[in-house]
């Protein structure tokens, strides 16, 4: 009974080492697989899900009304490039691969769990971010006007915009003292952001500031994707070899993307 106990032990010990570290990890540039028009779909989008051969691709958008009423629509996308064709339903890859990826805590390692805070905040409007595409991670449709401003305004305009400031909800998820996610008066989207890895290593990628992907391991240490902007949706492959996301490219344009990941041997 003691042989076996200390057996018991002795593999957790083990499995509790068995972390990787995000700094030893490689990563491939980004390659595109797949060209999204974003005006064909109905909504706003919320979920990218990839099935577990890695073949298949679910894009998820809702749609809201004046009551506050959300309608969620059902997209699948292959990997030879088509546009994302409506399907019924969800598929149960699709649900099973979104819990896992914006659970609060990670897979395997129910100690490392996401900080989740909500507190009323003086922001600036020019600073604030929306929730959805231009939530942390994407970025402002504008495209320029008149007068040298952004999406049609002035510049006038927006340096006064900048002096001005109010309240607003914002709920912040934090990791290892890391923003890992950001909403301001808006829902928070688990998920959105950030995406856990493989169950038992410890590793998570996430959306920064700036809109470029970085892992992050259990013990805080950090490695940016080189080559990411505007991304969205980030996500890991069921066998942990491949990063998946998603980076708007213009107003009405995504680009679905992926990264080879390299983890370091034992």
């Amino acid at each position: 009974m003691t042989r076996t106990l200390t057996l018991a032990v002795t593999a957790l010990g083990l499995a509790a080492q068995a972390t990787i570290d995000a700094t030893r990890i490689t990563l491939s540039p980004p390659t595109a697989v797949a060209e999204i028009d974003t005006g064909t779909l109905k909504g706003d989008l919320v979920r990218l899900a990839v099935s577990t051969d890695g073949t298949q691709f679910y894009l998820q958008t809702v749609e809201r009304d004046s009551r506050g009423n959300v309608v969620a629509r059902h997209y699948l996308l292959g990997p030879g490039g088509q546009q994302p064709k409506g399907t019924a339903q969800e598929p149960e890859w699709a649900a099973t691969f979104w819990r896992v990826k914006a659970a609060q805590s990670a897979p395997g390692l129910a100690s490392l769990k996401i900080g989740i805070e909500q507190q009323q905040k003086r922001v600036t409007s020019t600073s604030t971010p929306t929730g959805g595409d231009l939530a942390k991670g994407g970025v402002s449709p504008g495209t320029g006007g008149a007068g040298g401003g952004v999406g049609g305004t002035s510049v006038a305009d927006a340096t006064g915009a900048a002096q001005q400031s109010q309240y607003a909800s914002v709920i912040t998820m934090t990791l290892k003292r890391e923003v890992v996610g950001q909403f301001v008066n808006a829902p928070a989207t688990p998920g959105t952001t950030f995406g856990w890895g493989p169950a038992g290593s410890g590793l998570i990628v996430f959306v920064n500031a700036d809109g470029h992907l970085v892992l992050m391991d259990d013990q805080g240490r950090k490695r940016e994707a080189t080559g990411t902007r505007a991304a969205l949706l980030p996500g890991w492959t069921s066998d942990g070899k491949r990063l998946m996301y998603l980076e708007r490219t213009g107003r009405k344009r995504m680009t679905l993307k992926a990264i080879d990941v390299t983890l370091p041997s034992p």
